[in-house]
């Protein structure tokens, strides 16, 4: 039996999905796959093998989800592991039957923060006809956008609503989609802690969410790159008033000539870069590697 699930990047809403605001999600062309084996062995077999083709994760289980043989990976990855399939097993109870293969396989870079883990949520859900909203509140917690655009064909808006989110396919690939970048900021950030944080400060009023929610069907619908970019730097600007940090642009890049956004949670993974076919060489300059066009990035249908 075979899976797979898309990688994600959040466009608009982020933090404020939490609370309800509407959200434009992209699925990207890159995921992960998971292959799933019956045996009589008695044991959880599992290995993850990550773009590169390097085993991270490859170890064996018992029943009770007790380490039986570690293979090399990092106990912390181990726990991990063993703390999702405690809550699989809650959902779906014996799941493993006489004994299991799992093997995953990523095709995006694991520290770039497109989803490897709700991908692997998205994938076991799938295997054992779950909820994968339930699997998600029990083991990462989240919005849930991130397993909505793992099984989406194209861009989505996403609204939260407990266990049944609303969820909407959408055309959206810009006219200027050839402007614009996915630049990779080398610093991998926790979803988690940065979901904490933010819950620490404060929950949205409920101008705030419709205010973000405007900005999202306005940059969906946007026809120029220049009120495009007018809107990223308003959205930036909300944001940045209530989580209390600074944006991306004014913190690292004041002096390029195009806009920025951070995607997600903010300080690190990726942004979204509205520039021009000069871009990437003035990122290169100042030592960011890795800028990956729009259309190479996102699925779009």
């Amino acid at each position: 039996m075979k899976y797979y699930s898309h990688g994600k990047l959040l466009l608009t809403a982020e933090y404020s999905v939490l609370d309800g605001a509407t959200a434009l999600a992209l699925p990207t062309r890159l995921g992960q796959y998971m292959t799933v084996e019956t045996t009589s062995s008695n044991q959880i077999q599992w290995k993850s093998i990550d773009s590169n083709q390097t085993t991270w994760i490859d170890c064996s289980l018992d029943f009770s989800f007790n380490l039986i043989e570690n293979r090399g990976t990092p106990l912390s990855l181990i726990d991990s592991l063993i703390n999702i399939l405690k809550a699989v097993d809650s959902l779906a109870p014996g799941f493993y039957g006489n004994g299991v293969t799992v093997c995953t396989e990523l095709e995006f870079d694991r520290h770039w923060g497109l989803g490897s883990s709700s991908t692997l949520i998205a994938n076991l859900a799938d295997w054992l006809a779950i909820n994968p909203y339930h699997l998600l509140k029990d083991t990462f917690g989240g919005s849930g956008y991130d397993l909505a655009a793992a099984k989406a064909s194209k861009p989505i808006l996403y609204q939260r609503n407990k266990t049944t989110p609303k969820v909407e396919e959408i055309d959206f690939l810009p006219p200027f989609a050839d402007q614009l970048f996915f630049l990779y900021l080398n610093q991998k950030q926790n979803s988690r802690s940065a979901i904490s944080s933010f819950r620490q400060k404060q929950t949205l009023a409920q101008t705030d969410l419709n205010q973000i929610s405007q900005l999202t069907k306005k940059i969906v619908v946007a026809t120029t790159q220049e009120q495009f970019n007018a809107l990223l730097v308003e959205h930036e600007e909300i944001t940045a008033q209530f989580i209390g940090q600074t944006p991306v642009k004014k913190r690292l890049f004041e002096d390029f000539s195009g806009q920025l956004k951070s995607l997600g949670a903010w300080g690190g993974d990726f942004v979204l870069v509205s520039g021009n076919s000069d871009s990437p060489a003035y990122f290169k300059s100042k030592g960011f590697a890795t800028i990956i066009p729009y259309n190479k990035m996102i699925l779009s249908a």
